[in-house]
């Protein structure tokens, strides 16, 4: 992690982070503080937090401000971290703690995103928008994707914490809006997972398009029946892997028997009265597939 901060009014020290208490702690949205912590290890801690000393038999500070970069800079095995520490009382760095939250009033979604478009259609390229709201380049050039295909939804899920960026960049790939609606409904509901979204999208496509020859009713198009709930996706998803797994459960037990056949034919040829028998019966040709793998090896 590069170390980058920039404080000209204040002494900045490095601190033991297990000294620091977090009295006050937070809840936050998953997805965007790893983004956070990627921007923190790429471009460097850009400020420094801000602390009070307190007497504690295990603290030595207690953390005014900064709680996320604290993390981040943890979560990449740093055992230390720049600092601003102050001589005030808890009432004092409450009232601190409180002003620092309201005066970096994060955006609104919208208010960020427009920020972004506005910044794009000026000509500034992605790294640059990354580097000045503090994300990820591939995290930037995921929302651009986003808005240039009008997804407020997928921008919003994102947002709230409902999905990684990446997952809804894959739903936004989907062509039909519809079925785009329910993957998202049913992946917030808990109906699937993103170990099955790809498999999902590929059923509700064929779905979409109607069936390519296949036997499976699942993928027969029905006008009257177009719109299914997640808990039915499901059920689709749940049946389609079991037919895949009686497929390959048939092409197991044909593979097994054609090995055992070519096993007992190779065996049976190098026995001279087998041999005498074939040429007495004139059945001397067999197919080429076996022989080729069932001729036996000449010394």
């Amino acid at each position: 992690m590069k170390e980058k901060t920039n404080d000209s009014n204040h002494n900045i020290e490095m601190i033991d982070i297990s000294l620091i208490k977090i009295s006050n702690p937070r809840p936050r949205n998953k997805f965007i503080h790893q983004e956070i912590q990627s921007n923190i290890d790429i471009s460097g801690l850009r400020k420094p937090i801000t602390v009070r000393r307190i007497k504690d038999k295990k603290y030595k500070y207690s953390l005014i401000c900064g709680q996320g970069r604290m993390e981040a800079i943890y979560n990449l095995s740093n055992t230390h971290i720049p600092a601003i520490i102050k001589d005030v009382n808890e009432e004092d760095g409450y009232i601190m703690s409180l002003s620092e939250n309201v005066a970096r009033r994060k955006p609104r979604v919208t208010e960020l995103y427009e920020r972004i478009r506005d910044m794009k259609n000026n000509g500034i390229c992605d790294h640059d928008i990354a580097s000045i709201i503090g994300y990820s380049v591939s995290w930037v050039k995921s929302v651009i994707l986003l808005l240039e295909k009008g997804e407020q939804k997928l921008l919003t899920a994102v947002e709230r914490g409902h999905i990684p960026i990446y997952l809804a960049v894959k739903f936004a790939r989907s062509d039909d809006k519809y079925n785009q609606n329910l993957l998202i409904d049913a992946y917030n509901d808990g109906s699937i997972t993103n170990k099955n979204i790809a498999t999902i999208k590929k059923i509700l496509e064929k779905r979409s398009l109607g069936s390519k020859g296949g036997t499976s009713h699942d993928y027969i198009y029905h006008k009257n029946n177009q719109n299914i709930t997640p808990q039915e996706l499901l059920s689709i998803y749940k049946k389609n892997v079991e037919e895949h797994r009686l497929l390959q459960a048939k092409s197991e037990y044909v593979i097994d028997n054609l090995v055992l056949a070519k096993q007992i034919i190779s065996e049976l040829l190098l026995e001279p009265s087998f041999n005498s028998i074939l040429i007495t019966e004139n059945l001397t040709k067999i197919p080429s597939i076996i022989m080729d793998t069932a001729k036996p090896h000449e010394d």
